[in-house]
This record gives C-alpha cells, sequence and structure tokens, in this order.
C-alpha cells in the first residue's frame, strides 16, 4: 500500500490536488481505475437498474459490452478496424515525414516561417471536416480521402510545435556552441534538437488525436467501411450498443496511442521528463 501510495503530501498541509500529484505512477493508474469502476456503475444503475434514460439512446455498459461481443462474433469489426488503422497508420507517417523537417526549417529560417507559417496557421484553423467532400473530389472513394484527413489533421501540430521548439531554444547556449567552434550541423544536432525534442512530443500526443478525428470525419460520410462507417450503419439501424462499442474502440487506440507516444519519450529523451511526475 505504501508502495501505491508512494510518498503523497500530508492532506492537510496541500489539499487533495498536492496529494494526487505526489501519488506514484501506479498510485494515479489506481486513481484513475476507481474513477472509471465509479463512472461506469453510475451509469449503469441509472440507465440500466432504474431506467432514467432510454437506453436505445444511451445504452448502459452492460449493452455495450453486449454490442462489442456481436461485433466481434459476427465478423463485422475486424475488417473495418483494419481498415481504419491502416489509413490512421499511413496518414499519420505521412504528416510527420512532412513535419518535421519543414517545422526544422521554419524554426530556423525566417524567411521559411515567414512564407510557410501563414499558409500553415491558416489551414490549421481550418475545421478537418471542410476538406472532407474536397478529399472524396480529389482521391475519390476509399481509402484515399481517409488518409488525407489524418495526414492534414495531424501535419500542422506536429509542424507548428517543432517551429516553436526551434525557436525557444537558449540563445546563450547558440552562442556559447559557436564560441567553441561548433558547425550548424553540430549546432542542430547538439542544441537545437535536443531542446526541440519535448515540443515535438507533445506535437506527436496532439496529432494522435487530430488523427483520428480525421479518420472518423472522414469514414462517417462518404465511407462504405472503417470504423466510421460502422457507426453510421449501427446509429442508423438502431443497434445504439454495437455504436458505442466502436466509438469505445476508437477512443482506446487514441489514448493507447497517445500513451505509446509517452513511453517513447520517456526511452529516446528521458531528460524531458526530469522532474515532472
Amino acid at each position: 500500500m505504501s508502495t501505491f501510495l508512494a510518498s503523497g503530501p500530508n492532506l492537510g498541509r496541500g489539499g487533495v490536488g498536492a496529494w494526487l500529484a505526489g501519488l506514484s505512477p501506479a498510485g494515479k493508474a489506481g486513481v484513475l481505475a476507481v474513477e472509471v469502476v465509479v463512472m461506469l456503475v453510475v451509469w449503469q444503475l441509472v440507465v440500466g437498474v432504474f431506467g432514467w434514460i432510454n437506453p436505445v439512446f444511451l445504452p448502459p455498459p452492460t449493452a455495450i459490452w453486449q454490442g462489442f461481443v456481436e461485433l466481434v462474433s459476427s465478423g463485422v469489426l475486424w475488417p473495418n478496424l483494419l481498415i481504419s488503422l491502416q489509413a490512421w497508420l499511413i496518414g499519420f507517417v505521412i504528416a510527420a515525414v512532412i513535419a518535421i523537417p519543414v517545422g526544422l526549417l521554419m524554426g530556423s529560417s525566417l524567411p521559411v516561417d515567414r512564407v510557410v507559417g501563414p499558409i500553415a496557421w491558416t489551414i490549421y484553423a481550418t475545421p478537418s471536416i471542410a476538406y472532407q467532400p474536397l478529399a472524396k473530389a480529389w482521391f475519390g472513394f476509399g481509402i484515399g480521402p481517409v488518409v488525407f484527413l489524418v495526414a492534414i489533421s495531424a501535419l500542422f501540430p506536429i509542424l507548428l510545435n517543432v517551429a516553436a521548439g526551434m525557436r525557444t531554444t537558449n540563445p546563450s547556449i547558440i552562442r556559447a556552441g559557436r564560441v567553441y567552434g561548433a558547425s550548424r550541423t553540430q549546432l542542430y544536432r547538439s542544441v537545437y534538437l535536443p531542446s526541440t525534442v519535448p515540443f515535438l512530443f507533445a506535437g506527436l500526443r496532439q496529432a494522435v488525436v487530430l488523427a483520428t478525428i480525421g479518420m472518423v470525419v472522414a469514414e462517417l460520410s462518404g465511407s462504405a467501411i472503417g470504423m466510421g462507417a460502422l457507426i453510421i450503419k449501427s446509429v442508423n439501424t438502431y443497434q445504439t450498443d454495437q455504436a458505442f462499442a466502436a466509438i469505445a474502440i476508437i477512443v482506446v487506440w487514441s489514448v493507447g496511442m497517445a500513451q505509446l507516444v509517452t513511453l517513447v519519450e520517456r526511452w529516446v529523451a528521458p531528460w524531458t521528463r526530469k522532474g515532472r511526475r
């Protein structure tokens, strides 16, 4: 129990917030698990036991689980899930491959920033759903529009965060490197890139969520297969338990990928987490 709670601060001194901040990773995971269980129990009671909400509109957790079992047993889930994951991964990789070098150029070159920056912010400010009709016109039906919306949704959070990281590099460290004869390549490798890593991973985490939103937006209209299409079909046939099960799978994927990015950050650049729990 002491390991679970780690060295949480005294509640009297800092309150619940301070106590939670002092928990170990296992303790925080335990608190989160308790919160989820309490939420599911209350949800089940309100909808499944007392019937205060029509289960057609908001099915209880037990019905959602049954919907998930039906999706698996019917063989409907896997083809839709695999095509969505394929489109997500392709689009996300395309976004990262483009965004990282362009972001580095924007952050280190004022002329590039002045040319690319306004365009990037304009496209980023446009809701991804606005590109959905254009994506169908450009790429037709199938996986193409989904890949495009995933890529354009994920590209700009990475690009703009990397550029911001480059611009916030400590000038005194850059000057010191130049004094000691560091070349531009050495400055990039030893100064710019390490200071940009936290911004890069922050952008990747944002991109994971926005890429998932782009994927679902693309599949909700005009796609015959994918998790978004599965949700629409389930809702149109009033099988809302299956629709909520599909939504839960998407949420688990998005949260899981964001956590994977965090784990990679801790492995690749442990100094970015130093001093933080």
